[in-house]
């Protein structure tokens, strides 16, 4: 798969019409053995430009097409290495964000009353309703940390900065707009995760 990175197909855009064969061909670059190598080397982060990141998430009010092509503009130091869009399947994403962040969601009041019973069940229904935009980053050191340090703050009301994508752009912590991989090892995890929901949809 070397002689295909960077990897870029206009069928996976975040506004295109994906193909099985498309999807395939994604599942087999994230379990390919050069990508790996560059994952355990540290070379490697996984970016996601989240859904609805349009007018109700971005201070600018632009449209969600308009806003993941200027968060992508705004790397620096990094390369990108694949890039792609895809939706991810439900019980994938439940694992996906596993953890203390998840729990907090299930145990605090939705923002809205749209029949949604919990925070997670919206953020959940937002999380798979659109495309999420993958951008796997390449650094010759510290891809990780480069990254979490451009894309910011998680909590954008309380450390708000704007030197960084979300402190620049983001409106609420609800949709922050970006994801980071925060090690090597969620690095490997996310990569298979995205695979195996990309499998799902297949």
């Amino acid at each position: 798969m070397t002689e295909r990175m960077p990897y870029y197909n206009p069928e996976l855009a975040r506004s295109g019409e994906s193909t099985p064969e498309a999807l395939a061909e994604v599942v087999q670059l994230l379990r390919s053995p050069e990508l790996t190598n560059m994952a355990l080397a540290n070379n490697l982060t996984v970016a996601m430009i989240r859904p609805s990141v349009g007018p109700d998430a971005n201070v600018l009010n632009l449209s969600d097409v308009d806003a993941a092509d200027l968060i992508e503009e705004q790397i620096q130091e990094l390369g990108v290495v694949a890039k792609f869009s895809f939706r991810f399947d439900p019980d994938v994403l439940e694992i996906f964000y596993a953890g203390p962040s998840q729990d907090a969601m299930r145990a605090a009041e939705p923002r809205h009353q749209g029949g949604f019973e919990t925070k997670w069940d919206e953020f959940k229904h937002l999380m798979v309703a659109e495309p999420t935009t993958v951008l796997v980053l390449f650094a010759e050191e510290d891809a990780i940390t480069k990254w979490r340090d451009h894309l910011g703050h998680w909590n954008i009301e309380a450390n708000r900065d704007p030197t960084t994508i979300r402190g620049r752009l983001g409106v609420d912590n609800f949709n922050n707009l970006v994801h980071g991989s925060d090690s090597t090892e969620s690095v490997m995890r996310e990569l298979d995760l995205i695979a195996q929901s990309i499998e799902k949809t297949i």
